[in-house]
């Protein structure tokens, strides 16, 4: 599969790239370049934290991965195919919960009626006051 996303995609395959994306395709949720970086590292392989970046900004640029930017000026990264997720995020505790269903896919088939563009991916950060923490 990610061999055909790269090649899809017109990128080559490196070690970089695969191992990138393999990372991200077997989090649960978005993953964070730092989070990947310790991953790598965990692993003993000498990929830098600047190599990580750039590869997540070409992969981004590419619509291989959707980069979600959190209220906090974090980024997280999931991949760009039919079963992206979207979550909500508590305010005080930092918990997210799995949103069930894409809240945008209407809005998205609405624009790409009225303008003709093809949307190649989106993000949504929903925040809020989970229950738990309401309860204080």
């Amino acid at each position: 599969m990610i061999e055909e996303m790269l090649k899809n995609a017109g990128l080559k395959k490196t070690k970089q790239r695969n191992l990138i994306l393999e990372i991200i395709k077997s989090s649960s949720k978005p993953i964070t370049a730092e989070k990947i970086f310790e991953i790598i590292k965990s692993e003993s392989n000498n990929t830098n934290l600047s190599t990580i970046y750039r590869t997540l900004n070409i992969l981004c640029e590419k619509s291989l991965l959707l980069k979600i930017l959190k209220s906090d000026g974090t980024a997280s990264y999931q991949l760009n195919d039919a079963s992206h997720k979207h979550y909500i995020t508590c305010c005080a505790c930092q918990n997210s919960v799995l949103i069930d269903s894409c809240p945008i896919k209407d809005l998205s088939d609405k624009i790409v009626n009225e303008t003709g563009y093809i949307v190649t991916g989106h993000s949504i950060e929903l925040t809020g006051i989970c229950p738990k923490c309401n309860k204080k």
